[in-house]
């Protein structure tokens, strides 16, 4: 039987092995042995389907975020940085496909917000709050924080996807410890 389920799970094989740009509903039908017309009593459009494979990345996401449930704030900012760039290494074309999606509430030019892309975005919100409460960084807007960070670590992932080794666990790690030093007050 056809679902929804089994169409997002043979096109995302068709992303992460080929990249986001190569998915076709055609493909994804000949895959699953029907023809393309079935495909749309579940799912509007190819857009549509990219659009539930990034979301379902963003789940993902977010639940290795949830695993980070360490003591301290810091710790688990950086346990979250980690996590973040293991994800985007370990699924290069998936991690380039959620990030054609922004976060609610990010202005741009084009309309492209996922809220799943916002929950993954919100994840370290109370972490930062409770570390600037605690004197572990410096009293600034908690969104602002979070910008400087996610492009920091977005920047390790970006490399940890070009050159996929077991380096960049540290890599990501070391970045977000210079990132919470440099943002330390006094």
């Amino acid at each position: 039987m056809l679902t929804r389920q089994a169409i997002v799970a043979v096109a995302r094989q068709q992303v992460e092995a080929l990249g986001f740009e190569t998915v076709s509903l055609r493909a994804v039908a000949r895959e699953l042995g029907v023809t393309a017309p079935a495909l749309y009593d579940h799912v509007d459009s190819k857009s549509d389907l990219l659009e539930l494979i990034a979301a379902e990345g963003f789940d993902e996401l977010v639940k290795a975020f949830a695993e980070a449930s360490l003591p301290t704030a810091k710790e688990r900012l950086r346990a979250r940085a980690v996590a973040y760039v293991a994800f985007a290494a370990a699924h290069p074309e998936l991690f380039r496909l959620m990030f054609q999606y922004r976060p609610v509430g990010l202005e741009a030019e084009i309309d492209n917000e996922l809220d799943a892309a916002t929950e993954a975005f919100e994840a370290s919100f109370s972490d930062l709050t409770q570390a600037i409460s605690e004197g572990e960084l410096p009293r600034r807007d908690v969104l602002e924080l979070s910008m400087m960070l996610w492009a920091a670590i977005h920047g390790v992932a970006t490399v940890a996807m070009m050159v996929p080794s077991a380096e960049h666990k540290g890599l990501a790690g070391d970045v977000i410890d210079a990132m919470l030093r440099g943002l330390r007050p006094g």
